[in-house]
This record gives structure tokens, sequence and C-alpha cells, in this order.
């Protein structure tokens, strides 16, 4: 079975707009001070993933973003509308 993630397919640049969810991950993840290894482990996920999400080369799937949202202490939730 292959693995078909978007961002396997079109460059993450190409795809989207700054400040972008990953955007806000990847900044908390660095600001965090922690290694890839120990966001890894504590997120669930590999470390080669965790890696290459760091360093902007690649996104990680849903499930571990929300899992490493929860390990920065960051909760995602729906945008309020304006009226």
């Amino acid at each position: 079975m292959t693995d078909n993630r978007i961002s396997d397919i079109v460059p993450v640049e190409a795809m989207k707009p700054k400040d972008e969810i990953t955007d806000m991950l990847r900044r908390a993840a660095l600001k965090s001070g922690r290694t890839a290894y120990a966001l890894a482990r504590a997120a669930g996920t590999s470390y080669a993933a965790m890696w290459t999400f760091m360093r902007g080369k690649g996104g990680l799937r849903l499930t571990a973003a929300g899992r490493l949202a929860h390990v920065l202490g960051l909760e995602l939730r729906p945008k309020r509308k304006r009226a």
C-alpha cells in the first residue's frame, strides 16, 4: 500500500499561505527547544517524520499534528466568524 500525502505530490510552499497550522506548529516546535527525537517520542510519531517536518521538507499526518499540538500545549479550535 502506498502512502499518498498531498505534501508528497505538491510542494508545501506551492499549496498554502504563510501562518498556516503547519507553520505555527513548526515554529512552536522549534521554540520549545526540544529535539526532533524528543518531540517525535512525545507525539507518538517517527523521528524521521518529525525531523523532516521541523526542517520544512514535509508535513505530518493530521493525527500526528494533533498530538504534537497537545505536546506543545497548543489548542486547535475553529476560528470565530467575523460579523
